[in-house]
């Protein structure tokens, strides 16, 4: 996400994307393939960035223009159920691969860029406080953020967890003949070698 305009190959084209650049792409590709309207577009960008900065119309308009013009995302017009035509926005086959790629490639880096984010700012704090005693950071009130970072943690280590278990289930295999379980993928029984297929 926050790899800092970093070159992507996709396709057979170099594709450069900002950090809002991408997080858009972010946000579309959750709402693939229903898609997502600019109005709800800003709405979860600025969810997303908690209160520290907030999506504007203005700034997210044009790059949704621009990323449609390099054929990033795609437009069409959606009729809602309850008010006018809206247009929606829908990775292309590009931006797809570009965002499964980032993912995958880099996961492990972003963790760390998280991490060691946490720990500059609380370096900070910690070393704010001991210049100025009566500074005005509220020490219960980090805890009470460092606990909800680690709930959130938590929380997301249980969904990756059940995700995993779910994969490994259908992985597991077992034998019509002689109903042994196999937790690999074969073509034939371990136990009895009659055919899996």
């Amino acid at each position: 996400m926050f790899f800092m305009g970093k070159k992507l190959k996709a396709k057979g084209q170099d594709i450069k994307l900002s950090p809002l650049e991408f997080m858009i792409l972010l946000k579309v590709y959750q709402a693939d393939p229903v898609g997502i309207s600019g109005y709800d577009l800003i709405a979860e960008l600025t969810n997303t960035f908690a209160g520290m900065w907030a999506a504007q119309s203005g700034t997210i308009y044009p790059l949704l223009s621009r990323m449609q013009e390099k054929g990033l995302i795609a437009s069409r017009d959606m009729k809602s159920e309850i008010g006018p035509v809206k247009k929606v926005f829908n990775l292309t086959g590009i931006s797809k691969e570009v965002i499964e790629t980032m993912l995958v490639e880099n996961f492990e880096p972003e963790l760390r860029f998280f991490g060691n984010y946490l720990e500059f700012v609380c370096d900070m704090m910690i070393k704010l406080r001991k210049k100025d005693n009566g500074t005005a950071i509220n020490l219960d009130q980090v805890k009470k953020g460092l606990e909800l970072f680690a709930t959130h943690l938590d929380e997301t280590k249980l969904k990756m967890g059940n995700f995993i278990g779910t994969i490994a289930d259908q992985l597991k295999l077992k034998c019509k003949s002689c109903n042994y379980t196999i937790e690999r993928e074969a073509r034939y029984c371990p136990s009895c070698g009659n055919s899996l297929t």
